[in-house]
């Protein structure tokens, strides 16, 4: 098996510049895992492994899931201590990188469910927050989750970590143009919301959900954009005691989910 020693290894620069570079991940189509934990989820739902990579430390600590990692990729190689140091955006990394072929989403808007669930997402700046709420829609089940192309990439090492894998099996697509996916599903006849404190907004609690539906969550501290609450069908509100003006965005998703889906 190959053995890369050195941290100026042409591969080892690669799989660096793919952790660090959105536009290295969508030029070159891949992503990289990194640990044991995602580096499984992702063989297991699925994903395109081209190569596995480890540490000879992480061999003999994980013997099983190294075994599964080599069995489901196209490749396998053997990288020192300092490399995995390099490559890892972890201050003390397990030593076990995959190299993956990023996610085909294309179908989760190609057709709409007129009796789906969807969320979207505009413009949020948190990474924590976009991996809080991708677990949560997948634990509710949603049909799609919709990012604007300004939020967050889910292949970031700190993203794809705070998923604990639901990004390889959720439904996500990524739009430049917002508008566009709400004009659709108003044609597919699913009802679009949007989640702001205004005069207009009715509680989210009081909403039938029986049919489609889509709730929009804008950004941490500015919200949605007026254009964007225009183009809603409702403006909506979480009912809440006490002073507090707002919700964390993941906390506000996480509430829009279950109403949707209960």
């Amino acid at each position: 098996m190959q053995v890369l020693e050195s941290r100026d290894n042409p591969v080892i620069k690669r799989l660096c510049r793919l952790m660090q570079k959105k536009s290295a991940r969508r030029e070159q189509g891949l992503f990289v895992a990194e640990g044991v934990r995602l580096c499984r989820e992702a063989a297991l739902s699925g994903v395109v492994i081209e190569q596995a990579f480890f540490t000879r430390e992480a061999a003999e600590k994980y013997p099983e899931d190294i075994n599964f990692l080599i069995s489901q990729s196209k490749g396998a190689a053997e990288i020192s201590p300092a490399a995995a140091r390099k490559i890892s955006d972890t201050p003390s990394p397990q030593g076990v990188f995959c190299l993956c072929a990023l996610l085909d989403n294309e179908k989760t808007l190609a057709t709409i469910n007129s009796d789906g669930k969807y969320l979207a997402l505009c413009s949020l700046q948190d990474p924590g927050n976009i991996g809080t709420i991708v677990r949560t829609a997948e634990a509710f089940g949603v049909d799609g989750l919709i990012l604007t192309g300004d939020c967050p990439d889910i292949y970031s090492p700190k993203v794809l970590r705070s998923t604990m894998g639901s990004a390889f099996r959720l439904p996500i697509a990524v739009t430049g143009d917002l508008f566009s996916v709400i004009a659709r599903m108003r044609e597919a006849g699913v009802a679009v919301y949007g989640a702001a404190l205004t005069d207009r907004s009715v509680p989210i609690t009081g909403l039938d959900f029986s049919r489609g539906a889509m709730t929009l969550i804008g950004n941490e501290g500015s919200g949605l954009p007026p254009d964007l609450l225009a183009a809603c069908d409702q403006t909506v509100r979480i009912p809440m005691k006490g002073r507090a003006e707002s919700l964390n965005a993941a906390v506000a998703a996480a509430v829009a989910l279950w109403e949707m889906t209960r």
